[in-house]
């Protein structure tokens, strides 16, 4: 059985397109505009500097006191060099417009390491190894009949989705397009229980899927969403990562010194107006506290939808109600993070250099750096990774509550070692972010047909662009594509 692939939206909007523009440029400006980029996330300092280099007068408006976003890496209160990429952490080899940007500013990198046989696998309080596990798939107990017995969670996934992704791999182009609407309807947990292609799994089985496959927390999103976003990414065992050498923020980091005339922070942005002849950005600098006016020819929003909402556009039928109607309905999914510093790294001495954790406990996901594996002196630790419902436990939670829930849940695999190697640590939450309410996009059931297309599309004289605009939801690529598309619809006008 074959891992799901990303072809299901690569086929709508590929990012390939854009790799000649990333390479070269946009073409020379027939007329030099001025351009108003809210946002300096991935997206915004892309689109900003394509349209520089070629020949328009940009200015990048960024609410935050930083650039990049989601692309976010902390090193306080780390020491001894450790740093904790809180927002983006791996990157896939195949997503090209990015690796372009890593070899355009000589960023080294290295493997990412996503998993491996020695990985902790821990469900129903039973712990073993991903290559126990595989040899023995009902090691967990999980009371399942017969039929379902004896399989991993990803043959169980893959015994239900595959004859949907092998009807789509044997259809035309229209077939298709068709195919992505009827079963658009679908969320993935709806499409596992009531499979209109296939053999429904029990709700045991199920249950299964979502924790072994890290999915629990998402049992209303879209079925199409899920497969090609998630699973056929973070859990295809296929794909190679890699990640920047000291952290991934080096990325827009790289951007930034582009825009040294260009690039404000701490601009708040509060009401877009626009008509035949321009548009104008109404700002709280939120240093001063003074309202500030940017006045453009086009605006290039990058604020995520769940932000955006906060921000008037007027005349208010200046946006269709198709487009209003997405930015009030996607959703940023939420995503917590809890990074802790540790005086050794004793995971290494149980053979986990590199290897990962995935359990039923609140921590969900645990991550061994991928990086000085081996090596003496300190060790950091990424304890948990969660998300959407999984993550929106952890806000009632202060930040050192979440450290010591964190612990507590490490302390299960790893004894009470983990409280006397504790150093310090750090948590976030994406959820609780006020530039970006989540950490990213993914769609519910109806929104890929109702809402892939509408949401990128222009508005008056505001064009749109961020992750949840383009074809790779939630990672660097697709803040990237949607950037140069952006660039180039603005550039062409």
């Amino acid at each position: 059985m074959r891992q799901p692939s990303n072809e299901l939206l690569e086929d709508l909007n590929s990012s390939y397109q854009y790799l000649p523009t990333v390479i070269e440029g946009l073409e020379a400006a027939k007329r030099s505009k001025n351009i108003v980029i809210l946002g300096a996330g991935m997206a915004g300092l892309v689109a900003a500097t394509l349209l520089k280099e070629a020949g328009h007068r940009v200015t990048v408006l960024e609410g935050n006191n930083r650039a990049g976003g989601r692309v976010y890496t902390v090193r306080e209160p780390f020491m001894e060099g450790g740093y904790l990429d809180v927002g983006a952490m791996r990157i896939p080899k195949t997503h090209l417009l990015t690796m372009e940007y890593l070899k355009r500013f000589r960023l080294p990198y290295h493997k990412f390491i996503n998993s491996t046989p020695k990985d902790y696998l821990h469900t129903n309080n039973v712990t073993v190894s991903r290559q126990e596990y595989e040899q023995n798939p009902d090691v967990f107990n999980y009371p399942l009949p017969s039929h379902e017995k004896g399989k991993t969670a990803t043959e169980l996934f893959l015994s239900a989705v595959n004859p949907f992704l092998e009807l789509y791999s044997a259809s035309s182009s229209e077939q298709q397009r068709q195919l992505l609407k009827e079963y658009d309807r679908y969320s993935m947990e709806n499409f596992l229980r009531y499979n209109p292609i296939g053999r429904s799994l029990s709700a045991n089985a199920i249950n299964k899927i979502k924790v072994l496959l890290g999915i629990e927390g998402f049992p209303e999103f879209s079925f199409l969403s899920i497969l090609t976003d998630i699973v056929s990414t973070v859990f295809n065992k296929d794909l190679e990562f890699i990640e920047i050498s000291g952290g991934n923020d080096q990325l827009p980091a790289s951007l930034v010194p582009l825009l040294p005339n260009e690039l404000f922070y701490r601009k708040k942005v509060t009401r877009i107006v626009q008509d035949y002849h321009g548009a104008a950005v109404h700002v709280n600098d939120t240093r001063t506290g003074n309202f500030e006016f940017y006045e453009g020819d086009f605006i290039i929003n990058t604020i995520p939808f769940t932000v955006f909402q906060f921000i008037d556009v007027l005349p208010f039928h200046s946006v269709k109600f198709e487009k209003r109607r997405a930015i009030r309905e996607l959703r940023n999914v939420a995503s917590t993070k809890i990074g802790i510093q540790f005086k050794t790294r004793f995971w290494e001495r149980d053979g986990l250099g590199g290897s990962n954790i995935i359990t039923d406990l609140t921590n969900r996901f645990t991550y061994t750096p991928s990086h000085n594996i081996g090596k003496s002196g300190t060790g950091l630790l990424l304890v948990s990774y969660s998300w959407e419902d999984n993550a929106l436990l952890w806000d009632s939670l202060p930040k050192q509550e979440k450290i010591n829930q964190s612990l507590k849940g490490l302390a299960k695999l790893f004894g009470s070692q983990v409280y006397k190697e504790y150093m310090t640590g750090f948590a976030f939450s994406w959820n609780l972010n006020p530039f970006s309410a989540g950490c990213f996009s993914l769609f519910k059931p109806n929104q890929l047909t109702e809402f892939s297309e509408v949401i990128k599309q222009p508005e008056g004289r505001i064009h749109f662009a961020g992750e949840h605009t383009s074809s790779h939801h939630g990672w660097i690529e697709g803040a990237i594509e949607s950037g140069v598309r952006a660039a180039i619809e603005v550039n062409e006008r």
